[in-house]
């Protein structure tokens, strides 16, 4: 089948026909609940922080992190840094790394969604260029980026001293919201210096609220989430109409 015919003349099928058209097509992927199934934040910091350290931090936390949870923005950001910073502080830098990069093999083995995987694969084959964009910590999932065989990594990153320490704070923003799209289209311009907007289409594949800008933007987003009717990217075309899209595409 010409890949570049639209199948059935729907909405997602159009757009779907003007990305397959793009010269240069970009695939920008969010993680927790995206690309793996669940979050990763906390595993993660019971894995390099110790889970009794990690437990007493979110107990201690526990009314912060649930309104964080239902207001996010600015709240949310405050809250999760506050959490880092309560576990990570004065941690070896260079050891909690190693700990991450062990933490990203088991992870990606363990919780990569397989109509995901599937979908990857397929752009890959197309010849699109894959980057991660995520508000998790760079330290995983950049070699979560390399386990699937993305072309970039875009995450928080961590402040680290002089001596090699973490200091629990962000080096910059927390990669959520505005901050994806403004991390994204820095990543964009520098991978693809003089291209024209018009020879360029984006596919953006969320799940939450703090995707929601980045779907935006995009040529075509798609909707991961699972939580139907009630998500903030219900108007987008979901993650199993695309699945049958792609397949009817062979």
């Amino acid at each position: 089948m010409d890949q570049r015919q639209p199948l059935s003349g729907t909405k997602l099928d159009v757009t779907l026909h003007e990305v397959l058209g793009a010269t240069h097509v970009v695939v920008a992927v969010d993680v927790d609940g995206t690309l793996m199934n669940g979050g990763s934040t906390y595993p993660w910091l019971a894995a390099v922080g110790g889970r009794w350290r990690t437990l007493k931090a979110t107990l201690r936390l526990s009314l912060k992190i649930a309104l964080a949870g239902v207001t996010g923005g600015t709240r949310a950001d405050v809250t999760k840094q506050a959490v880092f910073a309560a576990v990570l502080r004065g941690k070896n830098a260079d050891l909690i790394r190693a700990k991450s990069l062990e933490f990203a093999g088991h992870h990606a083995r363990t919780r990569t969604r397989p109509e995901m995987k599937q979908l990857l694969a397929w752009h890959h084959s197309l010849g699109h260029k894959v980057v991660l964009v995520s508000a998790s910590v760079e330290d995983y999932i950049c070699p979560i980026g390399d386990l699937v065989g993305a072309d970039g990594a875009l995450a928080t990153r961590l402040q680290v001293t002089a001596s090699g320490l973490l200091t629990g704070a962000y080096d910059g923003k927390n990669c959520r919201g505005e901050e994806k799209l403004e991390r994204l289209s820095a990543w964009i311009k520098m991978a693809f210096p003089g291209v024209q907007p018009q020879d360029l289409a984006i596919v953006a594949y969320g799940n939450s609220r703090g995707d929601l800008r980045m779907l935006k933007a995009a040529t075509l987003g798609v909707n991961c989430g699972k939580l139907g009717v009630f998500s903030r990217l219900k108007s987008y075309p979901s993650l199993s109409e695309m699945v049958v899209a792609k397949a009817l595409l062979g």
